[in-house]
C-alpha cells in the first residue's frame, strides 16, 4: 500500500517537472494552456492511481445485541431435538453468536451434601476442573458413596455458561463416547449433586462439562 502511494507521488513529480521544463523552453500563452492541461491531467492521474492501489474496505454490519439476544432465546426455547437439528445447520458465525449470548447468562444453585447426618459419606475419587479451548472454569468434582449409593458432586463450581451444557462421567479420559450422561448442568455456578445410583462408580475417571447441540467440550476434571 505504501509503495503504491510512493509511486503515485513520483508520477506527479514527473509531470510537474516536465511542465516547468517545457515552460522554460517555450514561453508563451499557448504553452501556459498546454502546461495547465498537463497539471490537471497529472493530478487526475495521481488520484486515479491512488484509488486503484488503495484497498477497498467492505464493512460487514455487526449483529446487534438485541438481535443476538433474540436468536439466543429463540434457540433455547426449542425442545432438545429441535435444538440439535438447528445447531447442525448453523454457520460458524451463527454458532458463535449463540455461544456468546449463552456465556452472558449466569445460573446459580446451591445444593447441600447428599444424604443425611447419620449416613456414611465416602469420597471415592476427586479432581479439579480445568477449562478447555478458552472456557473458564473452577471448582472440584467428587464421586461420593453415600451408604453405597453413588453421587457426583460439584463444589465451589463456576463455569462459562453455554447452550445445553450436560454433565458426563467418562471411563476413558474425557471422551464422552460410552460415557454416562448425568443430565443437563443444574447451574453455571454453585454446589450441585448428580445421582449415580448403584453403577460401578470406581470405573469413572473423568467428569466432563459438554455442550450437547454444538458438540463442544467446556471443561473436565481428572478424578483420582
Amino acid at each position: 500500500m505504501y509503495g503504491s502511494h510512493n509511486n503515485s507521488h513520483n508520477i506527479l513529480k514527473k509531470f510537474i517537472y516536465d511542465f516547468f521544463r517545457l515552460f522554460l523552453l517555450y514561453k508563451g500563452a499557448t504553452l501556459a494552456i498546454i502546461a495547465a492541461a498537463v497539471v490537471v491531467a497529472s493530478a487526475a492521474a495521481y488520484f486515479l492511481i491512488l484509488n486503484l492501489f488503495s484497498p477497498t474496505q467492505v464493512n460487514q454490519p455487526p449483529v446487534s445485541v438485541d438481535m443476538a439476544s433474540q436468536e439466543y432465546h429463540k434457540f433455547i426455547g426449542m425442545n432438545e431435538q429441535d435444538r440439535m437439528q438447528s445447531a447442525a445447520q448453523m454457520t460458524p458465525n451463527e454458532q458463535s453468536t449463540i455461544m456468546r449470548e449463552a456465556s452472558r447468562v449466569t445460573t446459580g444453585i446451591k445444593e447441600f451434601m447428599p444424604g443425611t447426618a447419620n449416613q456414611a459419606v465416602a469420597v471415592i475419587r476427586s479432581g479439579s476442573f480445568m477449562g478447555v479451548d478458552g472456557h473458564l472454569v473452577e471448582g472440584i468434582a467428587k464421586i461420593l458413596s453415600v451408604n453405597g449409593t453413588g453421587y457426583l458432586r460439584l463444589e465451589q463450581f463456576k463455569v462459562t455458561n453455554g447452550p445445553d451444557l450436560h454433565v458426563y462421567l467418562t471411563p476413558n479420559g474425557g471422551n464422552i463416547q460410552n460415557a454416562k450422561d448425568l443430565g443437563i448442568l443444574k447451574g453455571s455456578e454453585g454446589d450441585q449433586n448428580y445421582f449415580l445410583g448403584n453403577v460401578g462408580i470406581s470405573r469413572y475417571d473423568t467428569a466432563v462439562i459438554f455442550s450437547q447441540p454444538f458438540r463442544v467440550l467446556f471443561a473436565s476434571a481428572t478424578l483420582r
